[in-house]
């Protein structure tokens, strides 16, 4: 079996936290910075990969929230999380695999937008 990388537990949390966007924004952001507290100065590539691409999720849903008041209640609101929450199943099932895939489309992008995030 291969060697697990440095960080993947931390992968792992970022993702997770993708789960509490159907409970609150907030306890996601507040998981995910847990995960980014504690990757901070270790040096780990494959995490502050994983972290990069939920950040760009997170982001995502943020600004998804901030229009969300213009959008008719519905289905739509519904529809939008199932899709961030999906991004974030596809970065899961990457860090469990030891892979560092970027997230269809977007991903390439997220890892240059956030280079900040070491």
């Amino acid at each position: 079996m291969d060697k697990e990388p440095a960080g993947k537990s931390i992968a792992i949390i970022a993702y997770a936290s993708a789960l509490f966007l159907f409970f609150h924004l907030i306890v996601c952001i507040a998981i995910f910075g847990v995960a980014i507290i504690l990757n901070n100065g270790k040096n780990q590539p494959f995490a502050t990969f994983h972290l990069r691409q939920m950040f760009g999720i997170i982001a995502a849903v943020v600004v998804a929230s901030v229009f969300a008041s213009a959008i008719p209640t519905g289905i739509i609101p519904l529809l939008m999380i199932c899709f961030f929450v999906l991004l974030a199943l596809l970065g899961l099932v990457s860090a469990i695999r030891n892979q560092t895939d970027a997230l269809p489309i977007v991903g390439p992008l997220f890892q240059k937008w956030f280079n900040f995030i070491k």
